[in-house]
């Protein structure tokens, strides 16, 4: 076709344009089949020329189905809950969701209030207003408790009464005392409302366990265990909800902190909402911060508004049309996927760099803007293509993991970087056609960007001369790196994400220091027959097994305070017993346990409701532990279960469950979940490499390169003391899919040119000479994207992000030098070989 400016872009000395509308496209200059690498490029060719014919239905599709995606977003939904961090079919998961159906939430919101006298009567009546105000204006409540309403059983001339602590309201100080010696007497009190040492007093804030929207509230609540609440599925308190309560509850508080009642509240729904709440706040941040980024990198290299505008638009469109799906697919936000946006418009801006600067240099080169279009998608398209399918593998590794979190980005990242690749093949093209680029007036696209293309193609050509001065260095940095590797942890606490003077985190201390936690542990015994918990000698070993697993706990974990049925039935035999203290006790016959619980119950409590099952076959034993890293409750849990197995073999079964647990359970799969992916990345990618580069060698050669990113981020968490916790596992599978992008536009233009010259040398300079500005424009991308992350307010977010930003830097500079200096050692010894072959075969 011929070129508007006269000029014939093969010719130019600046450029070697393969013709790729010549019929012998597929053989390179020196007579070398190009295979399906060739074919592949002639075919994006047409591809371009295709959408170039058909810019205005292509650009009106993608834009009309990026508009129906679009539409879902006010549907988007944030879940950061403990059990949202694992699978559904989770065993952790099932067996809490199990035990939540028999006996309701175990995770209590506690809000504590320090006061100089909290048995003072004008503490009284300011408690009682607080406590009023939590069960009328707090939504999604079952129950509130504290010493307004706390349980109170005692024996009158008429029989068992159960009442509650304040039924009668002191007046004068003997009434006052008389109330003060009843708390601090009951163990029942005792850091559940109200400190060992009388100080700190407690609300406990029970939420539903179930949505209002869920078909099965009223018959899976309480003791809805008949077959009709086994075939409904139950919705649990939604993310949202729970957000309506701790902001209700903060509300109440702020209304009624002062000097002399300091409140603190701790939960699993406080630490939710404030996980919630900071993902909110970052997003509000790294969208507007990754935009601006994206504007001053793409104008510093384009130098044009129609290359800012144009790359954004692509790159915007294609994460909004992301989010649909992810709305579509019922995947919520959540720490996880909060990496997602920021990751998708870096990775995005790069394909787009790649296609748009070499539609530039064409343009600068005198081709006409249907040709550099066509011309640039079989130039990138196939190195595109090739890094979207390796970048997708890498994010689709988290499928195997054990995390829901972590398994939602699996599926969502590889879906953002397939549409990322499409709105670039479809959309970019067709809007260049639309919108035509005016040639660029100065040389810069075509010389390289400042002064940096000279000094690529002499670090490229250093190592190829010098491949052992290149090698050998970094063999010993490797070694180092390793060293630093194998000091790594792992960890999984959430309060260290936080500030030291942020408010939950500081909360969270108090009362973990003055109330002994807020982490629920459960013990569900199973006695296997109906009415099993009347044996006293059951009762007697449960009560024996509360006191040995609070002697399990070793600092930090101590179990701050324990309820079980115990308490029901000692309270009551004391009440009976003229409400004697030395008859708080469990009764000695079977017959005297069933109608002492049987008189309880009748005297209109249903606090067994949330101890036992209706045939008094089943029981929990709860406790409570300070908030934690998980690292340390799976060593706890087992010698729980260790202690459980000796005590109750033949005579119960048990299982463990409650927040601990599933923190647990997270940490371990913080562990498998990062192994699984890294093996699935590196498993799938390498062959890929080697499929796509057409040799074994040659895939081999490029996974070097691409693993060291991996090795130095490792080696910087263990140096630093960086634990590796859910969010930075994500790092190594994710920097192994994108490291490997800047590889394959290296390999890819590698081998077109070592087929074409045979010099590798000349190979690699021409390689870094046409591709080395984009490369490092696009880890500059990447790695300023993550550094947007240091923005967060959480920990774990900005290491992340940095960590990912060093790691992007780290890949593009073994690129440049370890890239080369392998293939001059592994090339030169081939040669070598095929050498003496030939001279052994002529002589």
């Amino acid at each position: 076709m011929a070129d508007r400016s006269g000029l014939d872009p093969r010719k130019s000395p600046q450029w070697r344009i393969p013709e790729l509308s010549n019929p012998d496209r597929t053989t390179s200059a020196q007579g070398v089949d190009r295979g399906w690498r060739g074919r592949a490029e002639e075919y994006f060719e047409a591809w371009g020329y295709f959408v170039v014919r058909h810019r205005w239905p292509a650009s009106i599709f993608s834009i009309f189905v990026t508009l129906w995606l679009v539409s879902f977003l006010p549907s988007l939904t944030i879940d950061n809950s403990t059990e949202s961090f694992l699978r559904v079919d989770d065993p952790a998961v099932l067996a809490y969701n199990e035990f939540r159906e028999q006996f309701g939430r175990d995770d209590r919101i506690i809000v504590s209030i320090e006061t100089p006298d909290p048995f003072d009567l004008e503490f009284l009546e300011r408690l009682r207003e607080l406590h009023d105000a939590f069960e009328s204006e707090v939504p999604f409540v079952e129950e509130v408790e504290s010493l307004i309403n706390a349980r109170f059983t005692r024996g009158e001339e008429r029989g068992l009464v159960v009442g509650e602590l304040l039924e009668k309201w002191p007046e004068t100080e003997a009434d006052l005392a008389i109330f003060r010696e009843r708390v601090l007497s009951n163990p029942l009190y005792r850091n559940s409302l109200i400190s060992a040492d009388g100080s700190v007093t407690a609300i406990v804030v029970t939420p539903e366990t179930f949505s209002p929207e869920s078909p099965a509230n009223d018959e899976l609540s309480g003791f809805g265990d008949g077959e009709g609440a086994r075939d409904l599925a139950p919705i649990y308190l939604k993310a949202a909800e729970g957000d309506r309560v701790i902001t209700a509850l903060y509300d109440v508080m702020d209304r009624f902190e002062a000097p002399d009642f300091r409140l603190h509240m701790a939960g699993a729904l406080p630490m939710t909402h404030r996980i919630n709440v900071g993902m909110q706040r970052d997003l509000g941040r790294f969208l507007p911060a990754t935009l601006l980024l994206m504007c001053i990198v793409l104008g510093l290299l384009f130098r044009r508004v129609g290359g800012v505008f144009l790359s954004l638009m692509v790159v915007v469109l294609s994460l909004v049309a992301t989010l649909g799906v992810m709305i579509i697919l019922e995947i919520p936000g959540s720490t996880a996927v909060q990496i997602l946006p920021v990751f998708l418009l870096t990775v995005g801006v790069c394909d787009a760099v790649h296609i748009l600067a070499i539609v530039y240099r064409f343009r600068m080169e005198g081709m006409n803007e249907r040709d550099s279009i066509a011309r640039a998608l079989a130039h990138s398209g196939l190195a595109v293509l090739m890094t979207s399918v390796t970048t997708a593998v890498g994010m689709a590794s988290f499928i195997t993991a054990e995390m829901a979190a972590v398994m939602h980005l699996g599926i969502l990242a590889p879906i953002g970087v397939a549409l990322a690749f499409v709105y670039t093949m479809v959309l970019l093209p067709s809007l260049l056609a639309i919108f035509p680029l005016p040639a660029p007036r100065h040389g810069r696209i075509a010389e390289g960007v400042f002064p940096f293309e000279s000094f690529l193609v002499a670090a490229g050509s250093f190592a190829c001369r010098s491949p052992w001065r290149v090698l050998v260095p970094t063999s010993g940095l490797i070694v180092l790196a390793v060293l630093g590797a194998l000091q790594t942890t792992f960890s999984h606490n959430g309060l260290s994400w936080f500030p030291e003077d942020d408010r939950t985190r500081l909360d969270f201390e108090s009362i973990d220091a003055q109330l002994g936690g807020s982490v629920s542990l459960d013990v569900v015994i199973d006695t296997g027959a109906a009415g099993g918990l009347y044996e006293p000698q059951l009762l007697t070993e449960i009560d024996r097994l509360t006191l040995e697993i609070e002697n399990l706990a070793i600092e930090p974990i101590v179990v701050g305070s324990t309820l079980s049925i115990l308490d029901i039935v000692e309270e009551t035999h004391q009440a009976l017993n003229e409400n004697r203290p030395e008859m708080r006790r469990i009764p000695d016959s079977r017959e005297a346990v069933a109608q002492e619980l049987l008189l309880f119950e009748n005297s209109g409590s249903d606090d067994t409701e949330e101890l036992v099952d209706s045939e008094f076959r089943m029981t929990r034993i709860n406790l409570r532990v300070p908030f934690v890293d998980a690292l340390l409750f799976p060593g706890f849990l087992e010698d729980v279960s260790s202690l459980l197995d000796r005590r109750l073999e033949g005579r119960a079964d048990y299982r463990i469950t409650g927040l601990m647990t599933l923190l647990a359970q997270i940490f371990d799969a913080v562990i498998v979940s990062m192994g699984r992916s890294y093996v699935f990345a590196i498993g799938v990618i390498t062959p890929l490499m080697m499929l796509l580069l057409g040799s074994l060698r040659r895939g081999l050669v490029s996974m070097v390169p691409n693993l060291i990113p991996i090795v130095g981020v490792l080696a910087v968490m263990g140096w630093l003391g960086l634990a590796i916790d859910t969010t930075t596992m994500l790092i190594g599978a994710m920097v192994i899919g994108i490291a490997v992008d800047d590889t394959i536009h290296f390999m890819h233009k590698f081998h077109r040119y070592f087929e074409e010259s045979g010099d590798l040398e000349e190979a690699v300079r021409e390689t870094l000479r046409t591709t080395g500005s984009a490369l490092l424009f696009t880890s500059l991308v990447l790695a300023a994207g993550f550094s947007i992350f240091g923005l967060s307010e959480m920990a774990n977010i900005r290491i992340f992000g940095l960590l990912s930003a060093f790691a992007a830097l780290l890949a593009f500079i073994a690129d440049l030098l370890v890239a080369p200096a392998l293939l001059a050692v592994v090339e030169g010894h081939r040669a070598r070989r095929a050498q003496a072959k030939s001279a052994v075969a002529d002589g």
